[in-house]
């Protein structure tokens, strides 16, 4: 069996996952095998795995479930495809300097850093989309549908696909995984993804099956709940820096929430981390726990 082999989920459905297990910077895809037509959601998977679904499944749409590059890297390998993306800004995905100013911008080096990597690393190339769709929208493949759930603050794109009768759920960047939640671009808003939590879990899937791990099929509520919690475990580790009042740069340099970075890609996480510091201390303002005085912040409480 190769790394890529398909994993079932049910008779219709499967996991391809990526060399990496699904890790950062790659992403595990799913593929939905219809009656009437086969769907690859999502394409960070790698290139073999991408062949594979191909070849021997063969495919005949693709879906986005947002625009980050480790999900969407293998979209021109399916040219004259049709590619199904999320219409919340749709206009600034498909070319990836456009979805470099969007998601690192507008800081040049970051920019430029960021493209050298999803083009280099990942092997991401400009493609185009075909159709979009929205919330509650239903794609019928015959015999299985993906009903689409919106649940921005990730990004404003992120979706979640729910597929119906069976009450398994594709989470994608809602990931479940120990780092907890990725908000790291300038769109992502802890808020609404708290909200989209809390979407999600009204929904009650009797499987959560996300990008970055295999699927949660037992404590599924819970493992949500614990997801969620890191919002605050990370506010905490912010809140613990400021010991004594510090700079955003000071406070940056201590890594409060990702502890260290992957090697080559330093600016970017740098970047991310930085994002998601300032994303805390926004809602620590307005909470009246910090305060900045004199280009420091300080705890008020």
């Amino acid at each position: 069996m190769s790394d890529t082999e398909p994993i079932r989920i049910t008779d219709k459905l499967y996991i391809l996952p990526s060399p990496t297990g699904g890790r950062f910077p790659m992403a595990n895809a799913f593929l939905a095998l219809g009656n009437d037509a086969h769907a690859l959601i999502d394409t960070g998977c790698g290139p073999e795995a991408c062949r594979l679904a191909q070849e021997r499944f063969g495919v005949d749409l693709v879906v986005n479930s947002h625009c980050h590059p480790d999900h969407v890297s293998g979209n021109h390998l399916f040219s004259g495809k049709e590619l199904w993306v999320p219409a919340e800004r749709v206009e600034e995905t498909g070319a990836i300097k456009r979805l470099s100013l969007r998601l690192v911008g507008p800081d040049e080096f970051v920019m430029q850093s960021w493209e050298s990597f999803v083009q280099e690393d990942l092997g991401m190339r400009d493609y185009t989309p075909t159709k979009t769709y929205g919330e509650g929208d239903v794609l019928d493949l015959g015999g299985i549908s993906l009903q689409a759930i919106h649940t921005p603050g990730h990004l404003e794109d992120h979706y979640c696909f729910l597929i119906p009768g069976e009450n398994i759920l594709l989470t994608f960047d809602i990931d479940l995984t120990a780092f907890g939640p990725f908000y790291g671009n300038p769109e992502a808003d802890i808020r609404r993804f708290v909200a989209s939590m809390e979407k999600v879990m009204e929904i009650a899937p009797r499987v959560a099956a996300s990008s970055h791990r295999m699927p949660v099929e037992e404590n599924v509520r819970e493992e949500l709940e614990a997801f969620t919690a890191k919002f605050a475990r990370n506010e905490e580790r912010v809140a613990a820096v400021l010991d004594k009042p510090r700079t955003i740069e000071e406070i940056c340099a201590k890594k409060p929430i990702f502890g260290k970075y992957l090697p080559g890609v330093e600016v970017i996480y740098s970047f991310f981390e930085k994002t998601m510091i300032e994303k805390h201390l926004e809602c620590m303002e307005q909470e009246g726990g910090v305060k900045m005085e004199g280009g420091v912040y300080i705890r008020t409480r």
